[in-house]
């Protein structure tokens, strides 16, 4: 990655941390300033593994700084971890005599514990000055410049425009896209039984990516902008999944994808890096609205994707949407219907619902969007066994 990018990156995603930068810190390494027998690739592999299960956990993000040095901002509910991290890079470290003559990594000057809240300015201008000709994600995409560390809401947002578009694309081309990816759970729930993981939805995280690159902007006041922005992003996503650097992403997952993309020379060097056998554990999300803007090409990609052994999941169905679906057309594996607190009244006062539940392979319906118990109630007394949704993800995190 360009050094300018890269710092671009990094000032991107502490932006993008908002309200959150006070429950995370920084662990900055200076590197840099060791002997040059320590800094041998291999030693800079295992300083990165030091950090492996707290990344793969999503409580740490660590960034390679253009010169040599590293970041790592971690979650502070991780701060035992990280230091018993820092014991281990100490031991990594210590054939420096900086580091060997002094007790821990912080009176040597090896590394510095980063309040963010507090040291957020000398941080980010220490950032800058690793690469000062880099513009900032900020910079190049407010329409009148404007302070990249202002984070302070805009007064009213204007409309997504080409020129944005294309600025945005190349942002997007080459830079860490990781920051932006999140992950949520599609579990099976019965009754009161804990929730028993069937795979994990890879997704990009939109507002996020909207905060940290285009806060001035409705992104989505331009639909067809905004398809073409989401192909961009789909391009991203499957570049990431194929370099397989997560272990955890190699089988039992799902990613959004538009029908264009399935037909895309993107999509078959991503499916050249997949193996046979994991094909069939990988669900290909697409949206409702996108298959009815081109029933042909979905009919297309449905059939290549499936000939590869992909699995198809139609996202975006609402309950006002269902009387609209032919679903032996639609043909697919699984259907996402998004909960609604009047769930349960229209269930008793909606025929065609209650008839198209009776119909429906219920095994293959997912109810999302799901925060709180109620939901799953309603869910199970109409058969569904399939759930995702934050209520589902914090009884995840208590099992």
């Amino acid at each position: 990655m360009a050094d300018n990018a890269q710092v671009r990156m990094v000032l991107t995603f502490l932006q993008g941390l908002g309200k959150d930068l006070v429950q995370n810190s920084g662990l900055y390494l200076n590197l840099s300033r060791l002997d040059k027998k320590v800094r041998t690739e291999q030693n800079l592999t295992a300083l990165r593994e030091v950090f492996a299960e707290q990344i793969k956990a999503g409580a740490a993000k660590l960034f390679d700084l253009p010169n040599g040095d590293m970041l790592v901002i971690y979650a502070k509910t991780a701060q035992d971890e990280a230091a018993s991290n820092l014991v281990k890079l100490r031991f990594l470290l210590q054939d420096d005599e900086k580091v060997a003559a002094k007790a821990d990594l912080q009176e040597s000057g090896a590394a510095e514990i980063i309040d963010l809240i507090k040291d957020y300015g000398r941080l980010t201008g220490r950032l800058a000055k690793l690469q000062p000709e880099a513009e900032t994600a900020a910079a190049i995409l407010r329409p009148n410049g404007g302070n990249f560390f202002d984070t302070k809401p805009a007064r009213s947002k204007q409309p997504m425009t080409t020129e944005l578009l294309d600025k945005v694309q190349k942002i997007i081309a080459v830079s860490d896209f990781s920051s932006f990816i999140r992950r949520q759970s599609v579990c099976a729930v019965i009754g009161k039984s804990q929730p028993q993981r069937v795979f994990e939805e890879v997704y990009v995280s939109i507002p996020d990516m909207r905060d940290s690159l285009l806060p001035n902007v409705d992104i989505m006041s331009d639909a067809w902008l905004f398809l073409a922005l989401t192909e961009t992003l789909d391009r991203r996503v499957l570049e990431i999944i194929s370099r397989h650097d997560d272990g955890a992403l190699r089988s039992g997952f799902s990613v959004n994808i538009n029908v264009s993309t399935i037909l895309s020379d993107e999509f078959l060097r991503f499916d050249e890096t997949i193996d046979a056998s994991m094909r069939r554990t990988i669900v290909l999300e697409i949206q409702l609205v996108d298959i009815f803007s081109d029933m042909r090409s979905y009919d297309l990609a449905k059939t290549f994707a499936r000939s590869r052994g992909y699995k198809i999941c139609i996202d975006g169905i609402t309950v006002d949407k269902l009387e609209y679906l032919n679903r032996a057309k639609l043909d697919c594996d699984l259907m996402k219907i998004v909960w609604h607190p009047d769930f349960g009244r229209i269930m008793s006062e909606d025929k065609h619902f209650t008839d198209y539940m009776n119909k429906a392979e219920r095994a293959k319906i997912i109810l999302c969007r799901i925060d709180d118990e109620n939901a799953v109630e309603v869910g199970n007394s109409l058969g569904i066994n399939l759930y995702q949704g934050r209520y589902i993800q914090r009884m995840l995190s208590r099992s």
